[in-house]
């Protein structure tokens, strides 16, 4: 097994805040974090709370999520390996956490806090530049989903979302690529903006459109060329 520093020094390279980085650089970072555990359904933190800090994501899935007026769920992102989360109020002063923070299933995440963070920062301002395009991919990516939420049917939605799940396990190169669902259908309905009910019946239409095939938890994808298509 790879020692710890290693790994956090490679997760630190898949993080795109961090892609620009040098070695010297992700090792400044490494010494300052911290690997936590945390199980299923485990509050990481809650709205509001004191900002300590921000994740990366080593094993497992997390929800970050807010709750409305009306106490209606409204889940802003959902984090797999290696992706950040709770990083945009780093620069806050005297922030709180924005949105509640979820493990999913057991999870394995790398703590990097703010306090040591922003003194790094300070003692070496190359760092922070390096940041910036890793935020304004981030940007981007929100901006696209708020668009996808308004702008696109339920089926357009999921297609995308299967697609980037496929793109993400690295299965979209095989004969049949295929995803495992680690998440419920009520939080992926969420998630897309959807409800459960209509979810499932946006499945059954790929399932017998023979786009996709659904063994208990997971979706073997059956006409990749036509899951494309409904994900434009």
């Amino acid at each position: 097994m790879k020692p710890e520093s290693s790994l956090k020094k490679e997760t630190l390279r898949d993080v795109p805040l961090f892609s620009e980085m040098d070695i010297s650089q992700l090792r400044e970072i490494s010494e300052i974090s911290r690997i936590e555990q945390f199980k299923k359904n485990q509050h990481i933190f809650l709205e509001n709370d004191v900002y300590h800090g921000f994740y990366i994501v080593l094993k497992g899935s997390i929800k970050v999520y807010r709750i409305s007026s009306e106490g209606k769920e409204y889940i802003l992102h959902l984090r797999k390996p290696p992706q950040p989360f709770a990083d945009v109020p780093l620069f806050e002063e005297g922030g709180n956490y924005p949105a509640n923070a979820q493990a999913l299933e057991d999870s394995i995440l790398l703590f990097i806090p703010k306090e040591e963070f922003t003194g790094l920062i300070t003692k070496n301002p190359s760092i922070a530049f390096k940041m910036l395009a890793g935020f304004a991919k981030r940007m981007r990516n929100m901006t696209d989903k708020m668009e996808e939420i308004t702008t696109k049917e339920v089926s357009n939605r999921l297609a995308r979302y299967i697609l980037e799940e496929i793109k993400k396990n690295d299965s979209i190169k095989l004969k049949e690529p295929f995803l495992r669902l680690t998440i419920s259908k009520s939080t992926v309905a969420t998630y897309l903006g959807t409800i459960t009910e209509t979810l499932s019946r946006t499945f059954k239409k790929f399932q017998d459109e023979h786009i996709i095939v659904v063994n208990g938890r997971k979706i073997f994808i059956k006409d990749l060329q036509k899951l494309k298509q409904l994900a434009k």
